[in-house]
């Protein structure tokens, strides 16, 4: 973000002696009526870009279009866009980093009505791996490694639990594969419920995992299994 403001206020440095107010008006109310800049919802900006045109505008009213003012328009024209992106940098990308936390920590593995077996849901899992369907390979893929740990004891299969949940208690029973349990659970919700697009190598590596968990033999038996 640093670097992109630099590189914002090199250009506008750059620009100084070629562009005169009502060029810098015209550039700042532009730039200001961008679409990106709605989803900010930057009130109080709104107010303070409207009191920025109007002294801009006051400059031609009374006259005063010597060289000086003008560069010294376009310099506060500048660092007013640069401030414009940053706050719309730190707006509008905090909420998308919130939306996707809470979107992973809100949802199921299954569907309501969901009872196939952990074996039902790994076949369907490579089925849909040979085919190149990599999103359900991935979907059922950790369907049928969740499955399966509840069909062992190892973690409850209740309804609603979510991915990370799952991974983080199945962790419990086989702590070496934790960091693959992770990264199939943070996959899982990343094509689920961010839309996000899976590939081989992230449906190969999921599925990889789910074989690894129903082979392995748990570390620890002794602890009851809490519901996630």
């Amino acid at each position: 973000m640093a670097a992109a403001a630099v590189g914002a206020a090199a250009v506008g440095r750059a620009a100084v002696s070629a562009v005169d107010p009502d060029e810098a008006r015209r550039l700042l109310e532009q730039e200001l009526q961008r679409a990106e800049y709605d989803g900010a919802r930057a009130t109080w900006w709104d107010r303070a870009s409207k009191a920025v045109l109007g002294w801009l505008g006051s400059l031609r009213a009374d006259g005063l279009e010597s060289p000086a003012v003008g560069h010294t328009v376009l310099v506060i024209a500048v660092v007013v866009l640069v401030a414009v992106a940053v706050v719309v940098v730190l707006a509008r990308g905090l909420p998308r980093r919130r939306a996707r936390t809470a979107a992973a920590s809100a949802g199921g593995v299954f569907d309501d009505g969901d009872v196939r077996t952990a074996a039902d849901l790994a076949r369907s899992a490579e089925s849909a791996f040979d085919r190149g369907d990599w999103t359900t390979a991935v979907l059922d893929g950790f369907r049928s490694l969740a499955r399966g740990l509840g069909e062992r004891d190892l973690v409850p299969d209740v309804p609603g639990a979510t991915a990370r949940s799952i991974a983080a208690r199945a962790e419990r029973a086989f702590p070496d594969l934790g960091d693959a349990l992770d990264r199939a659970a943070r996959t899982f919700d990343d094509v689920r419920y961010l839309d996000r697009s899976a590939g081989r190598e992230t449906a190969d590596a999921v599925l990889t995992t789910a074989r690894s968990v129903a082979r392995a033999r748990p570390a620890r038996t002794d602890a009851p299994a809490v519901p996630a």
